[in-house]
This record gives C-alpha cells, structure tokens and sequence, in this order.
C-alpha cells in the first residue's frame, strides 16, 4: 500500500501553495457572507417551530418556567427522550430570556464554531491552507446552515460540540484529548451519534499511535461528563439516562409490514404494532425495548424484505438537501416533500398557484451546491481507492459509513445527513485543492 497522501506525477512531490492570503480572503468572506444571511434571518423570521423543533421548544420552556431539567419525573410515559442536551441548554436561555432571539443568536454562535473546528481539521489533515480555506468557502455554500439558524432542533448544537471535539482529538496533548472526549459526550447528549463518531476517533488515535495514556484521558473526559449527566437523570426519574431513547422507535418505523424507507408514522396508530394505549402505564424505556424486539423480530421473519428497503433508506437520506426552504418561508410552507417539489416545479413552468419566492431560490441553490459538494465527496473517494491513497481520511470515511450503517437499520431522512456535510465538504476542498498529471497530488503519510 503507498503511504501517499495525494500525489502529483509519478513522483509524488507536493504542489506548492499559490496565492494563500486569496484563499484566505475567500474564506473570510464567504464566513462573513454566512453570518449575515443568517443575522438577517434571525431578526426577519416570524414563525413558528415545527415538527421536533416545536417539542423541543416546548420541553425547555417547560423546564425553564418549573425550574427542573429534562427529561424528569413527567417524561417517564412519554414515547421517548430526545434531545436530552438541547433541550436543557435551551431552558438556560429560557430562563434568560424568552426572546426566541437568543435562541437563534445561539445558533449562529454554533455556527462559527463548526466552520472554525472544520477549518482547523482541513488544515491539520491535509497539512494545507488552502484545503482549509476551501473546506470554509463550501462550508458557508451549505443552505442547511442558513435555515436551521431559526430552528431549535439539536443539528447545529451537536455539530459545534462535536467540531470541536475532533479538532482536538487531532492534537496529542493529554489535556486537549480529555476536553475532546468530554466535548465527544456532550455531543452525544445532544444527539446520540457516539456509536457513529468515536470507532472513527480511535481509528484516528490507532493511526496517529497516540499513546495509551492519552486515550485513556480521552475516555476519562468521555466517562466522567455520561457519569455525570446520567447521574443527575438517574436522581429525578430513577433511569441512568445519559441520551436520547428512540432507537427503538426509529428501528420499527424501517422494520414493519408498512415500511418505505422513510418516516412512517402509521405504525404508531391505533391497531398497529407500535400502538400504546394511553394510560397504559408504559414508560419510555419499556416501549423502547418493546420496539426494539418487535423490529428485531420482523427483520429475522423478512429478512429480504428488509434488505430490499436499504436502497430506499439511502436514497431518502442523501438524495435531498432541501429542508432548510423552510425557515425562508417563516416555516408556512414545508420545503422538503415530494408535493412541495411539485409546486416548485410548476411555479418554474409559469403554472404555478404562487409567484416565485426567495424560499424557492434559496431551495433550489441548496440542492444544487449540495449535489456539487457530495459528487466531489464520491469522486474523492473513488480517485483514492484508485491511486491506494485513501488512508489519511479513512477515519473520516469510516464515520459516514457507520451513518450510512445506522440509517439502514433505521429509517432515512435528509435532515440526517447535516452532521457529515463538513466531512463532504472536507473531502471536496481536498479533490478541489489537487491538480497533476494524474489529477492527484500529495505527500507522505506523517
């Protein structure tokens, strides 16, 4: 196997950085560009939250107005826990104040956060500035982090938790790995992704032969905040409940007579097998685990039938990227289902019931610069399986695998893929950054 990163010629020698304070400038402007959008949007929008982003909404004033933290005595019949971390940082700034403002402000700050650990990824592996910057300017084309600047949902809070933690599990300080790992756990309270992220960190840690000790700081930071925090769930409800609770109902929406491959809600309703009689006395944990038999069960009966629905999964979670519309439209319309598309399309052929909208643009560039960044992602991967040069980013590799893992196991849904978007962005920008005669470049492997 070479040991080569990305190489120009036969030979392998780097190309030389051009016109570095450019790119710099480009990055810098497309981040300004970014934060604008989004203030603008933060002091325009005037709707209100839909879908999770309303529970979770609805959960943290809850906990705001009561004093208490979720999820608490109350939530033990709910049909799940989710959003476990978000949803208590949200009831901080609703104690703060109830100005959805600050809400949004936060979402920004999240924001800056993601671009800022991704340029310091790019940079630290790939050992280029120029990659970085790229990495940057794609990063700020992405729709997906306009829109969700108005909406409490637990996206951007998760990918700033975990930027962060990756960018500091790349360095081999002790005390910089122990912040990662405990910044690896918050994020997982926030979203439960771990099973995802940290087989990839500690191929990472494998690769770069970080010392015993150090990972050893890395889990100590890990173990101490999920002690921690399901500590603290386990004194209000009796559960050591560290993150969200919905694999369950997530495995039986994609392992059921009625399944698609998407977000199938009749098998909660009266007369499937997800129905709970109200009242019943079920708590969330126990519904969970009846879920989770009851898709286990119905996989091992129709074990084709599921394989056959994989396809489906995938093509639901990576095909699109045009649920952020929504904020552009101050959430009245729904952006991301087939009917919307439909309308779109004959507003486009002039047979439209509505004149074009900035929603509509908005819409239209997500999807296209979306396509653009995850084919460069694709190209990438299959220029380096090519030319054996694939092993520095494997890790990166091996995240959006398992997430293409647990979305088959589960259901698809576009919204799910935003937490990798920077990895395609990554992986872009590095495809981007090369020329040649072979149309690769690069060095040693460090």
């Amino acid at each position: 196997m070479k040991e080569a990163w990305f190489c120009d010629g036969a030979r392998g020698d780097l190309r030389g950085e051009r016109h570095v304070r450019g790119w710099i400038v480009a990055a810098v402007i497309a981040d300004v560009l970014l934060i604008l959008i989004q203030l603008a949007l933060c002091l325009t929008f005037d709707g209100m939250q839909v879908s999770d982003a309303e529970s979770y909404l609805e959960l943290a004033r809850y906990c705001a107005e009561e004093n208490t933290w979720y999820p608490g005595p109350r939530d033990m019949y709910a049909t799940y826990i989710f959003g476990n971390g978000y949803v208590n940082l949200l009831s901080v700034v609703m104690r703060l104040s109830q100005n959805m403002l600050w809400a949004f402000l936060l979402n920004v700050l999240f924001t800056q956060m993601i671009v800022l650990s991704w340029a310091d990824i790019a940079g630290q592996l790939t050992g280029r500035t120029q990659t970085a910057c790229l990495t940057v300017v794609l990063l700020c084309t992405m729709c997906g982090l306009w829109g969700e600047a108005v909406a409490t949902r637990t996206e951007l809070c998760f990918m700033a938790f975990m930027g962060v933690s990756l960018a500091l599990s790349l360095r081999k300080n002790a005390g910089a790995l122990f912040a990662a790992g405990a910044l690896m756990a918050l994020a997982n309270w926030v979203r439960p992704l771990l099973v995802v992220f940290l087989p990839g960190v500690l191929l990472l840690f494998l690769m770069r032969r970080i010392g015993w000790k150090r990972v050893l700081a890395y889990m100590a930071g890990l173990a101490l905040v999920i002690v921690l925090v399901g500590t603290r769930a386990y004194q209000r409800t009796g559960r050591f409940v560290y993150q969200a609770q919905t694999m369950g109902v997530n495995m039986l929406m994609g392992a059921n007579d009625d399944a698609d491959g998407s977000y199938v809600g009749e098998i909660y309703e009266e007369g499937k097998p997800g129905y709970v009689e109200p009242g019943s006395g079920v708590t969330f944990d126990e519904r969970d685990a009846r879920y989770k038999r009851y898709a286990v069960e119905w996989i091992m009966e129709h074990p084709l039938r599921f394989a056959a629905l994989a396809p489906a999964k995938l093509f639901y979670y990576l095909a699109t990227d045009i649920y952020c519309g929504s904020s552009f439209f101050g959430n009245r319309i729904q952006t991301d289902n087939l009917d919307y598309i439909r309308k779109l399309a004959a507003i486009l052929t002039g047979r439209g019931e509505r004149p074009f909208a900035p929603g509509d643009a908005v819409v239209i560039l997500s999807q296209l610069t979306y396509m653009f960044v995850f084919i460069a992602y694709v190209v990438f991967v299959v220029v380096c399986l090519c030319r054996r040069c694939w092993l520095r980013l494997l890790p990166l590799h091996l995240i959006f695998a398992l997430s293409c893992g647990v979305t088959v196991m589960t259901v698809g849904g576009a919204r799910y893929h935003m937490p990798y978007l920077p990895i395609f962005c990554l992986c872009a920008a590095t495809l981007i950054d090369c020329r040649g005669e072979n149309g690769m470049i690069a060095k040693q492997l460090g």
